[in-house]
């Protein structure tokens, strides 16, 4: 078998490294994501089934109770939000000001899926790599909410806008795979 070799050349490839690391992307449920993020007009229910594909599982009745009063509550509003031409940022982080970060570049995503990619740790992770940068010690509790939102703005998305990428789903699903494979800790052979 013929492992591929990673090396500092990502960044001068980065459409390879997207196109490469997508086809390695698995995740549960991906049908119901495609079945509810495409709507123009989400329902309880789609919101409720994406939630849970990010989750991975059913939510816990903690994230339940958040989602429902946080959310849910104001699914007229994300309607008309992912129903304008242009999101207008401000009145989105202020009408959803209380969510986590990772809950709320969720729904941001929801709102507006080709313009604004999903944030995990997984992404931030393989972007730091590509930066070579400390990606070591990235977890879901090693970065306060206030820095994981400001890395989202003020650098993922402007690599995604200096990328020209057009696919934000296609670079979902590579960042992911690719930061799942960092976190396995068997990377180390594969790696120049």
């Amino acid at each position: 078998m013929k492992l591929p070799i990673i090396n500092n050349a990502i960044a001068n490839n980065f459409k390879g490294f997207v196109d490469s690391w997508s086809k390695l992307y698995s995740f549960s449920n991906e049908p119901i994501y495609r079945a509810s993020i495409s709507k123009k007009t989400l329902t309880k229910t789609d919101i409720q089934n994406l939630y849970e594909w990010k989750n991975g599982m059913r939510l816990s009745v903690q994230k339940q109770k958040s989602l429902d009063t946080k959310i849910i509550t104001k699914l007229t509003i994300i309607n008309k939000l992912k129903n304008n031409d242009v999101l207008d940022i401000k009145v989105f982080k202020k009408e959803f000001i209380n969510l986590s970060a990772v809950w709320k570049i969720f729904l941001l995503h929801i709102i507006k899926p080709t313009k604004y990619p999903i944030y995990d740790q997984h992404i931030h992770r393989t972007f730091l790599f590509i930066h070579k940068e400390d990606w070591l010690n990235i977890s879901n509790t090693s970065i306060n909410n206030k820095a994981k939102e400001q890395f989202y703005f003020e650098r993922y998305l402007p690599l995604i806008a200096s990328q020209n990428i057009k696919d934000i789903k296609k670079l979902d699903e590579a960042f992911f795979a690719f930061g799942q494979f960092l976190n396995t800790r068997n990377y180390a052979s594969l790696l120049q």
